[in-house]
């Protein structure tokens, strides 16, 4: 994989996917290191900005995901005295939801400073900045530890998994919640989503499971789930719920089942920017210069894979004023406002957001004409 990354990005902008000989699993082979993804997630996350991203409960679809979560924490934990930490807890919308439920000890950690101030501004909820690998002091003893959508972004997994389980409690939950990768072919949207620079690693069931028992834990239970990754866009996960052991970790079970999977949605992946090129060059024709909105995945995928129409970027623009004033591949990246000023198309850069990014240019109350990406 080749990505178009903005200057001075902490992480390397190409790296090989492989799949493992002995158990399967399959993972980006990157040279950039835990340090670097650490300086990446307190620096650029994405996730403080709630107009587009998941984890705040900010939108309907991403509230009913978290509820659904918290309930089956609630079942699992029980006592609503368990110190309950959130370990990438983005802006807490999961320990609102949790508290709700009456949980009344809830930790947030997030190595985002905007994050964990969205977060203890919560009701009853504490927070702090860190890492899976240095955890704050009051994410410690823990009754359960929730890991949700964090696994796939941690260069270390094993050391991850090993720090999650000395910080809990004896015999202290662990809830892990990743994507389903045997499952992206069936839920893709737009190429290559799931091979980015944060997405790293790609679990099955097995492979999730083989994780947890070698590194100090008993799975108690698996479930596969469907979620959204914006409204009305499926998103594939697993969950597994385990417990803190003190045995023998348990050996590998060999999954022979993920690497096909990743194989057809990789070619699925490679016909789509085959047509999502033709489709630019058609809707593009004539316009010497275009705007792109959105700086995600697939706008990465379009700098790095695609001719653009033929068409120039003039600049780049999103909501996260964290990239305000960065180039992205020597393009500009620009707030919003300063559209008012472009009279260039403006080319909507994600299949999955599209529909809240075109009523945001609508409320906004630009002339522009609007492209938007479209493949079948």
């Amino acid at each position: 994989m080749q990505f178009a990354l903005p200057d001075a990005h902490p992480l390397t902008d190409r790296y090989d996917v492989v799949s493992c000989e002995g158990c399967g699993f399959v993972y980006a082979d990157t040279p950039s290191t835990q340090a670097d993804y650490d300086a990446y997630y307190a620096d650029l996350s994405k996730y403080s900005d709630t107009v587009t991203a998941t984890g705040a409960g900010a939108q309907g679809f991403d509230r009913a995901r978290l509820v659904e979560t918290a309930k089956t924490l609630a079942a699992h934990v029980g006592d609503p005295n368990a110190l309950i930490v959130d370990v990438g807890c983005a802006n807490g919308g999961l320990l609102s939801a949790l508290g709700e439920l009456g949980y009344q000890r809830l930790f947030g950690v997030d190595p985002s400073p905007a994050c964990v101030e969205a977060t203890a501004a919560q009701p009853g909820v504490k927070a702090a900045a860190g890492t899976l690998f240095s955890l704050p002091d009051g994410a410690r003893r823990a009754d359960c530890i929730v890991l949700s959508h964090v696994l796939e972004h941690v260069r270390d997994v094993r050391r991850a998994l090993q720090s999650t389980r000395d910080a809990l409690a004896p015999n202290g939950l662990a809830y892990v919640e990743v994507p389903d990768a045997t499952r992206y072919v069936d839920c893709l949207v737009a190429p290559f989503q799931d091979f980015n620079v944060e997405h790293i690693n790609h679990f099955s069931a097995t492979s999730l499971a083989n994780a947890l028992a070698t590194n100090g834990f008993v799975v108690e239970s698996t479930m596969r789930k469907t979620i959204e990754a914006a409204a009305g866009v499926p998103y594939p996960a697993i969950a597994a719920i385990a417990r803190k052991s003190e045995t023998a970790p348990q050996a590998i079970v060999p999954d022979d089942t993920l690497r096909p999977s990743m194989a057809a949605y990789i070619e699925r992946s490679r016909d789509q920017v085959a047509e999502l090129d033709r489709n630019l060059c058609d809707a593009l024709a004539g316009a010497p210069e275009i705007i792109i909105w959105g700086t995600g995945q697939t706008t990465l995928t379009l700098l790095s894979h695609t001719h653009l129409g033929g068409s120039k970027a003039l600049a780049l623009t999103d909501s996260n004023p964290r990239y305000h004033g960065r180039r992205l591949a020597g393009i500009p990246v620009v707030p919003p406002n300063d559209l008012y000023f472009m009279d260039a198309p403006i080319l909507i850069g994600t299949l999955i957001h599209h529909v809240a990014i075109e009523e945001r240019i609508r409320a906004m109350g630009l002339p522009n004409r609007v492209v938007g990406l479209s493949v079948h």
